[in-house]
């Protein structure tokens, strides 16, 4: 003789569905209120026990990633108290500056600005070794 268990009521059902997730932090009241007018509009009971079950499976998942998270900051946390204060990680030597500006060249952008009166003199002397003078230019033009 075969017995079979009779389906629960709508409203057990829904209470049942409903019961994990109203008020647990890790479902936004949005999501809850989403969820609550999804249950009480539904009459389907074999939709709303599959509903069920993947609310226990999304339960469950965000409660692994929470604790993946908080496994996640306290490694962190205790690695950044026992480095030392000089550990500069991968670097094994101190950066080198990049040469902003070249003699010969001109300024960069913005760079005029901040540069001084012995800089801009500078600037205006300097003549590479190679470089034809304005004077040598034009006795060459003549011949």
């Amino acid at each position: 003789m075969l017995m079979s268990v009779p389906p629960p009521s709508l409203g057990e059902l829904r209470r049942h569905v409903l019961l994990p997730l109203i008020g647990n932090p890790l479902f936004s009241e949005a999501e809850q209120l989403r969820a609550n007018h999804f249950v009480h509009e539904s009459d389907d009971t074999d939709r709303l026990t599959r509903w069920g079950a993947n609310v226990l499976a999304e339960i469950a998942r965000r409660q692994a990633e929470a604790a993946r998270q908080r496994r996640d900051l306290a490694t962190g946390a205790t690695l950044c108290q026992l480095r030392s204060t000089n550990f500069r990680g991968h670097c094994s030597r101190p950066p080198q500056p990049v040469p902003l500006w070249a003699p010969g060249t001109f300024f960069p952008e913005r760079t005029d600005r901040r540069a001084g009166t012995f800089d801009r003199l500078v600037v205006a002397r300097f003549q590479p070794a190679d470089a034809l003078t304005f004077a040598d230019l034009l006795s060459r033009q003549v011949r």
